[in-house]
């Protein structure tokens, strides 16, 4: 089974193996806990990216390859093609766990895969993990080609955010005079490890926006997310956190009035 993803095309290896590999071990835990599989079952590859033209449009894709190495397969790759959302909703389940900034034994470390593990770090691919949880995968003809119009996202990616809503809050910012830096590494405390990756900073204060996709405020937040938050927060001195939907969208007037509040 392969994943094909459309990737930024100037994404440096460095970041295409950390987000790769850590999404593709969260991946193949899930797959191992939802179906209870013990054992080799189903091994994982991230397959080194490369470019695609079409229609006159450059594209960086990578592929996450999940192999089933037993003769004849055991069907559990079919099963898991269909049911990629219950598979990220497991894998999420197994990365709630306290007292992990990045990757362990616990989640994403095994002694297998020892030589990655310097690239593997939960809280780069959760919201990718919260995009897939959120609806079972649409199947289509093969031979239709790829359906998946990825110019929102190239777009995005061009501007150095991470998804198209992140585009659109983006840009109302600067239309309102609201400076930002994008994509920011956040540590509680001075000199510490940074334990999440907020989506905009506000340039020159402590005020962090993240931007969450409708899988994330659907039902209870993952309690990890809701740790690592208040975490930022109740820090010396403490980052301030607003969170922003795309419904929020509807009202921008007051989008932009609680950022500017925020970070004063």
């Amino acid at each position: 089974m392969r994943l094909l993803v459309d990737v930024p095309l100037d994404v440096s290896a460095e970041a295409y193996q950390r987000w790769g590999y850590s999404l593709g071990y969260a991946l193949r835990s899930g797959l191992r806990h939802l179906y209870m599989l013990e054992g080799p079952e189903i091994e994982f590859e991230l397959e080194p990216s490369w470019q695609r033209t079409q229609d006159g449009v450059t594209r960086r894709v990578g592929s996450l390859t999940f192999l089933d190495p037993a003769v004849g397969g055991t069907g559990f790759l079919e099963r898991a093609a269909a049911e990629l959302h219950l598979v990220a909703r497991a894998a999420l389940e197994h990365l709630d766990h306290a007292d992990c900034d990045a990757a362990c034994y616990r989640c994403l470390k095994t002694y297998q895969n020892q030589r990655h593990h310097l690239h593997l770090s939960w809280p780069t691919i959760q919201p990718d993990l919260q995009a897939l949880a959120e609806s079972p995968p649409t199947p289509g003809p093969a031979e239709l080609g790829d359906l998946h119009d990825p110019q929102p996202w190239l777009a995005a990616f061009a501007a150095g955010v991470g998804s198209p809503l992140e585009l659109k809050v983006l840009r109302l910012l600067e239309q309102r005079g609201v400076p930002v830096e994008r994509q920011v590494a956040v540590a509680p405390s001075e000199g510490a490890r940074p334990i999440s990756v907020a989506d905009f900073r506000v340039t020159g204060t402590r005020t962090l926006i993240y931007v969450d996709g409708a899988a994330f405020h659907k039902g209870p937040r993952l309690r990890r997310d809701m740790q690592v938050r208040e975490r930022l927060t109740s820090a010396t001195p403490g980052w301030r956190i607003v969170e922003i939907r795309a419904e929020d969208l509807k009202k921008p007037e007051e989008l932009i009035r609680v950022c500017a509040e925020s970070s004063r």
